[in-house]
């Protein structure tokens, strides 16, 4: 029997029920798709008989191998079988009572061990007892020196406070400097300005004195040709005397204006002060800028010297203006003596009058012409007054400042030339006193050479006994460390050992349980498989029995084989013997061959069936050895599988335990760890929030200096336009002083398109309003908000 038998009549009936359902398909028959599916279905239901056939088939051909096995190992392998099993039971029951012998030594062992563990515990606590105040002392030393470090950290942050505070302070010093040079710089600027508005101005009043000179002239011709016109004098007088009284109120005005600037002046007299109580205290930082000082003492001489040659030359022409004023004055006086004397000829020459009236007229418009410029240049005269005296006042401000520097600087270089001939006197006392010490120290070594040299043999003994016990405190020192090393070494093997031995039991224990659990389910497995082996040990006794009639009938068989072989061999000799005498018995020698070849052919027959027999026998023998060799090779397969699976789960064990430790201190780190983030964390949100109430801070004081920024415009603005409606207010003044005078004169008829030239005070304020503005800006966002709100208004 073969695996792979097929019937024929499977395929057959395949093949019709195929030809069946292409039969159906046809129109003829009238089936439907459904009937020519159930044929399908048939068809398949014929494969699926036909497939389980097959592996029923291979199994019984698997069962008649493994039964014809078995028959084989009962015929010939009985007591080897039985050797076998008794082996395996044996070597079982010896490698299970080894195990418990050995299981039982190493509780006995570690027992022992434990035993010896807790009484090095006792000790090592004892003496962790002894060693906790060193312990304590150690860590107390250890939190003072941490305490000291924060300290001196402390000490060290707040010294670099310091230093940034210092380097600011002279940040702010050299931007101070900086600002003064700057403001140098302007007053040279303005200086210029000014000294060229003085030419200017100088140049404008020589020719209008000039022309006044002129006028006068021309005047003291018309008053002798016009003594006799008394009524129109009176009306010129009247009208004089108004515009006096104009005058007055203008020079009112200009002396509130002084008072206000007197205040200012007292204003900035004070801020004047502040900055003499500063640059008292900057005193130390003038060190640093004597050379620089120096160079502008000299700048400033030389400046002083024009400045006053120029105000020595403003003088002279003031003086100028001033006598001219007077001859002025004493021409007034003239006039009105001259007027009181027309008032006596008046009543003598009343006709004339009125003839002259027109004349006086035209005469009054002129006069009247000249008063208004009388007073514009006495306004003007008394601005450059001003201005002198506002030059006067910088320059002895200046002046004084720098006075007062030399003097510190005098003063510095008479205490410094003071403090060298001190000290010149005292290098003198100290060669001295050096020369009086050589001599005595002379006689000293001397004397004292004889006593060094028996000291130095002193001094070799003690300095070899000091190496001698630097040596002993070295070596003790190097003692000392090797013991605490080897202590702490000591302490670190008794907890490296700890650990282990702990390990050590934990895994012994987890073994211990293992091997019981191991040695209850080898137990239950055989109590279960006793009652399987008692009655494989009762078939094995059946099959033996079998076997054993079995070869009974096969020894009897070998028996009856040799007894028919001696036999047919006697039968031949008997036959050969029969041969030989011929022809005598001829049929009787027929009869027996024909006996022989019955015999011989049942013989053979027989032989056959034994050799087959045979045959199926070592066939059987040779596939059971081969199944035997299988088993066995796949024995020790599993035998050193489960050897390295327990290899395997002991060092997955170990795996594990080394894991969980690492587990564990996996997440003591990851929890000191985080304490440490959260720390971060909250430091860095703390920053944050310190940061961000800086920048409010920050933020906030832009937002004031801007709002006091603005506020400086509006007050500049403010003033500006309040100096600019003044000027308004002058410029309509003048303009309606001018429009007062008559056209039908002979300087009325110039055409009054004609623009006047600027006045000193409009330049002037103009001038000081665009400095003003510039140095605003400038100082703005370097100068105190309250200075800069009091010195803008106090400049203009």
């Amino acid at each position: 029997m073969s695996a792979n038998t097929e019937m024929p009549g499977v395929k057959a009936a395949l093949h019709r029920l195929q030809e069946l359902a292409e039969r159906m398909k046809s129109d003829e028959f009238g089936f439907r798709d459904n009937d020519i599916a159930m044929i399908d279905g048939v068809a398949g239901a014929v494969k699926e008989l036909d497939a389980e056939r097959v592996k029923l088939h291979m199994m019984l051909e698997t069962e008649t191998i493994n039964s014809s096995i078995l028959r084989h190992q009962l015929q010939f392998f009985p007591d080897q079988i039985k050797k076998e099993i008794m082996a395996a039971v044996e070597s079982a029951r010896q490698s299970n009572a080894e195990e418990l012998k050995s299981l039982q030594n190493k509780l006995q062992l570690l027992n022992e061990t434990i035993e010896e563990l807790e009484e090095l515990h006792k000790k090592l606590s004892k003496e962790n007892a002894i060693l906790a105040p060193e312990r304590d002392m150690v860590r107390a030393q250890h939190e003072e020196v941490i305490s000291q470090l924060n300290q001196r950290l402390a000490d060290k942050a707040g010294k670099q406070i310091m230093l940034n505070e210092t380097r600011d302070k002279l940040r702010e010093t050299n931007q101070k400097i900086v600002d003064l040079e700057t403001g140098i710089v302007i007053l040279k600027e303005d200086m210029i300005q000014e000294r060229s508005d003085a030419r200017q101005e100088k140049k404008r009043l020589k020719q209008a004195v000039h022309d006044t000179t002129k006028k006068t002239k021309k005047q003291k011709e018309a008053n002798i040709s016009q003594k006799k016109q008394v009524d129109v004098l009176q009306e010129q007088l009247t009208g004089k005397k108004l515009e006096l009284s104009d005058i007055m109120k203008v020079i009112r005005r200009f002396d509130t204006n002084r008072s206000r600037s007197e205040a200012q002046e007292k204003l900035l007299q004070d801020q004047l002060d502040k900055e003499v109580v500063h640059n008292e205290q900057m005193k130390d930082e003038g060190i640093k800028l004597s050379l620089q000082l120096t160079d502008l003492e000299t700048k400033t001489g030389k400046k002083e010297a024009y400045l006053e040659t120029k105000v020595d030359e403003l003088e002279r022409d003031i003086n100028k203006t001033n006598t001219e004023y007077d001859g002025l004055k004493k021409e007034h006086d003239e006039k009105k003596f001259i007027v009181e004397e027309v008032l006596e000829v008046a009543e003598k020459e009343g006709s004339k009058v009125q003839e002259i009236d027109n004349i006086l007229q035209g005469k009054k418009d002129d006069l009247t012409k000249k008063a208004t410029d009388t007073a514009r240049m006495k306004l003007e005269n008394d601005e450059m007054e001003k201005k002198m005296k506002n030059l006067e006042e910088n320059h002895q401000i200046t002046v004084q400042l720098l006075t007062k520097q030399i003097q510190a600087f005098r003063e510095n270089l008479t205490r410094e030339r003071k403090e060298r001939f001190e000290l010149q006197e005292k290098r003198d006392s100290l060669s001295r006193e050096l020369e009086d010490f050589r001599q005595e120290f002379a006689k000293y070594m001397s004397t004292m050479s004889e006593r060094i040299n028996k000291a130095k043999q002193d001094h070799v003994d003690l300095t070899n006994e000091g190496e001698q016990l630097t040596r002993d405190i070295t070596k003790d020192d190097v003692t000392i460390t090797t013991l605490e090393k080897d202590l702490k070494k000591a302490e670190a093997n008794f907890s490296k050992v700890k650990k282990k031995l702990q390990d050590e039991i934990a895994n012994i224990e987890n073994k211990i349980a293992d091997a019981e659990g191991s040695l209850e389910a080898k137990m239950k497995e055989l109590e279960e498989k006793t009652p399987i082996f008692e009655e494989l040990e009762k078939m094995f006794e059946e099959k033996q029995e079998e076997y054993n009639s079995k070869k009974k009938g096969i020894v009897e068989l070998k028996n009856k084989k040799i007894v028919l072989v001696t036999s047919s061999n006697r039968a031949q000799r008997e036959i050969q013997k029969l041969i030989a005498p011929g022809a005598e018995n001829a049929p009787e020698e027929v009869a027996l061959k024909h006996l022989l070849r019955q015999q011989r052919s049942a013989a053979l027959g027989r032989m056959k069936e034994q050799g087959r027999e045979l045959e199926e026998l070592e066939e059987n023998i040779f596939h059971a050895g081969r199944k035997l060799k299988a088993v066995t090779e796949e024995n020790v397969r599993f035998t050193g599988a489960i050897e390295k699976m327990q290899k395997e789960s002991v060092s997955i064990e170990g795996q594990i335990s080394r894991h969980s430790s690492l587990e564990e201190s996996l997440k003591h780190l990851v929890i000191s760890q985080r304490g440490h983030l959260e720390v971060g964390w909250e430091k860095d949100k703390a920053l944050q929030d310190e940061f961000a109430k800086r920048d409010q801070v920050f933020l906030d004081d832009i937002t004031d200096l801007c709002c006091r920024a603005d506020r400086r415009e509006q007050v500049v603005s403010d003033i500006t336009d309040k100096l600019q409606q003044e000027i308004v207010m002058l410029t309509s003044l003048l303009e309606t002083v001018a429009e007062r005078r008559p056209l039908n004169t002979s300087q009325g008829s110039r055409p009054t398109t004609v623009p006047r030239p600027p006045t000193v005070l409009r330049e002037y304020l103009e001038s000081r309003t665009n400095l003003t503005t510039q140095a605003g800006r400038k100082t703005e966002l370097q100068s105190q908000p309250n200075l800069l709100t009091q010195t803008v208004p106090e400049e203009l």
